[in-house]
């Protein structure tokens, strides 16, 4: 990244030297604001947050010194360039207390000049990089931070407090809307067995496992989550038909037909699911997940490996 991509600031009171400089810079920067004394200096740097400011030292009312403290008590890490005669040595001095980054002396060289802009456009591409790298280790870190807080890690969909939200969310819009939802419990039979037989480790591949099959036969508009141990939930936006859930339901319930497959053994489970229109429920979020979860244990006790519907 040059000189062309920073935009620089020019405060000078003299009409012809600003006419030079113009033709002298104009294509060398992004842009070019111009001020014929400090206040207007001032005033620009505001309004534009120029990259650079370049500026005479010597202004009638407002010297550059002046203008250049109050620019930087607004930013201290302002590039600062002053341009100076031989003569102002003891202003010099003040400018390099004020923090300035660099200095020319009159008459202005061209080339010293355009070196002493392009090292500090160097500097600003670095501070650039270095800012940029930070906002992206901040943008990943607060990144893996929700997910630890809404996603559960070993089935990587959402958990039970991101499952909590979207209920509360999806509860305020059906009413708004009118739309017909549905919630579904799912609670995966003998699941303890697995775990006591083979170990934890079989229990989560089981998990794992589970997950995954039943994340591709839900839409991606719907909420599927691990709300515990064994236990999942689906929040169905947008209910097309009665019919429409028992397919779902009777899909999930077919998929654990599959064994998964742990260290060379095949492992079994079922599942039992409870649904919950939302039609049921006027308004009552703690009532609707009552009603699922009613329906499914009424699930486990008509054999298992089956679906039910709520009914009042």
């Amino acid at each position: 990244m040059s000189l062309n991509s920073f935009t620089l600031l020019y405060v000078e009171d003299d009409v012809e030297i600003q006419s030079a400089m113009k033709d002298l810079l104009e294509n060398e920067v992004q842009a070019l604001y111009q001020a014929y004394d400090a206040q207007e200096g001032l005033a620009l740097f505001q309004e534009k947050k120029p990259d650079i400011v370049l500026a005479d030292i010597s202004m009638p009312q407002m010297d550059g010194l002046e203008m250049a403290t109050r620019i930087k008590q607004i930013d201290k890490n302002q590039p600062i360039v002053m341009i100076t005669a031989y003569d102002e040595k003891d202003m010099l001095l003040r400018a390099i207390d004020i923090g300035i980054d660099g200095y020319v002396v009159k008459p202005v060289d061209l080339e010293k000049l355009l070196g002493k802009l392009e090292s500090i456009s160097q500097n600003l591409c670095h501070k650039k990089d270095v800012e940029k790298a930070k906002e992206e280790r901040l943008r990943e870190k607060e990144k893996k931070l929700y997910e630890l807080a809404h996603f559960d890690p070993l089935t990587s969909i959402s958990n039970r407090f991101l499952f909590q939200q979207e209920l509360e969310q999806i509860v305020k819009e059906t009413e708004q809307k009118q739309s017909q939802t549905a919630l579904l419990f799912i609670d995966l039979d003998n699941f303890k067995a697995i775990n006591d037989t083979y170990g934890h480790r079989a229990g989560d591949s089981v998990l794992v496992h589970f997950a995954a099959k039943v994340k591709k036969l839900v839409d991606k508009n719907d909420i599927f989550s691990r709300i515990g141990g064994d236990e999942f939930a689906i929040i169905v936006k947008n209910v097309s038909s009665g019919k429409s859930l028992e397919i779902l339901a009777q899909n999930i319930v077919e998929s654990t037909r599959e064994a998964t497959l742990f260290e060379g053994k095949e492992l079994f489970v079922s599942c039992s699911i409870g649904i919950a229109d939302y039609s049921y429920v006027d308004g009552d979020m703690e009532t609707w997940v009552h009603q699922a979860d009613t329906a499914m244990y009424q699930a486990k006790s008509k054999g298992k490996s089956n679906f039910v519907f709520y009914e009042k």
